[in-house]
């Protein structure tokens, strides 16, 4: 392990097995030596989304396609064992998918791999640790719909996602989990405050954030309206979904997160997809409904401080034809 010794280095080789970008492992491995493992994590990260498009397809082109082969090829810089770890890597993160592959599924995936690069002209990337081919399969067909650069973005952050992984075992002597440094710690902080909470009132656990949406216009809980979690990455400032749902017949939404009494600070938006729910509207009452919604989405960004990181957020969402509104709910 690396941190057998007080600053911990990474070559080249150790950081083109992370990232298959040449000015990524360039840059990372002449950016140490480093204290720790978050020094080295936010070293990452700061160099990843500075580094030009190019060298994201360039990373994105070394990943097999799941159940598939690579598109590109590998580094002819790097030394031919840091080809056999980064690959070694990729058979282990797509352990899941391969163990709970059919050839139905496979053939599936196949087909849905070839249209993604005819659109895209990337290889479709996800963060696979842990996920079945019938999960990554449903993310594959969801994220076909999405524009190229919306996309292109997605799997950057996903491929950051690869990366911290990799980058943990490395350093850590161990292998790659599935949550990043900062996640792990907020899981630790989340069972500790959870226990605490259990053991000090009797109220159930529930979602952090919840919502709930109303129809003022009818007077009615707004039903059927999908809406969309996010949160605010600060390393790289794309906003990332976190969670979806749909509200119920009571026109709530109170599944956004898993059960708990911390949330982790930063900056979250929900945005409401008014369009699908008053096209609903539109149908039941041709009248009053206009045949295009004025306001196809709303979208609600808020703010959660570190010292409040244990309070219920509850954000709900007041809807009509021409106008919308929110407060902070309890």
């Amino acid at each position: 392990s690396l941190f057998s010794h007080a600053l911990m280095n990474i070559t080249y080789d150790q950081a083109f097995t992370l990232c298959a970008s040449k000015e990524f492992a360039t840059r990372l491995s002449t950016a140490g030596p480093f204290p720790d493992l978050e020094a080295a994590l936010h070293a990452a990260r700061s160099i990843w989304w500075s580094v030009p498009v190019t060298e994201w397809l360039a990373a994105f082109s070394a990943h097999p396609r799941i159940g598939g082969q690579r598109f590109g090829n590998p580094d002819s810089n790097s030394h031919p064992s840091s080809h056999k770890a980064f690959d070694a890597h990729s058979s282990t993160e797509q352990a899941a998918a391969s163990s709970s592959m059919t050839p139905s599924l496979q053939e599936e995936l196949a087909r849905w791999n070839q249209q993604y690069y005819d659109k895209f002209r990337h290889v479709f990337l996800i963060c696979a640790k842990g996920r079945p081919a019938q999960d990554i399969l449903a993310s594959l067909q969801a994220r076909y719909h999405r524009l190229p650069y919306e996309e292109l973005q997605t799997a950057a952050g996903e491929q950051m996602k690869i990366t911290e992984q990799r980058l943990t075992g490395l350093l850590e002597g161990a292998p790659t989990g599935t949550l990043d440094a900062q996640g792990r710690a907020h899981a630790r902080a989340n069972q500790v405050l959870s226990q605490l909470a259990a053991s000090s009132s009797s109220q159930p656990l529930r979602s952090p954030i919840t919502s709930h949406v109303l129809d003022t216009a009818l007077g009615v809980p707004a039903r059927g309206l999908p809406l969309v979690l996010h949160k605010l990455n600060e390393h790289s400032k794309l906003w990332e979904v976190i969670s979806q749902s749909v509200t119920n017949e009571d026109g709530r939404a109170g599944n956004l997160l898993p059960p708990s009494n911390y949330l982790a600070p930063g900056r979250y938006s929900v945005r409401f997809d008014t369009a699908t729910y008053l096209a609903a509207c539109k149908a039941k009452h041709p009248g009053y409904y206009a045949n295009l919604p004025f306001y196809p989405e709303a979208t609600v960004c808020f703010e959660i401080e570190p010292a409040k990181s244990t309070e219920h957020y509850h954000i709900p969402l007041l809807l009509s034809p021409y106008g919308y509104s929110t407060y902070r709910g309890s």
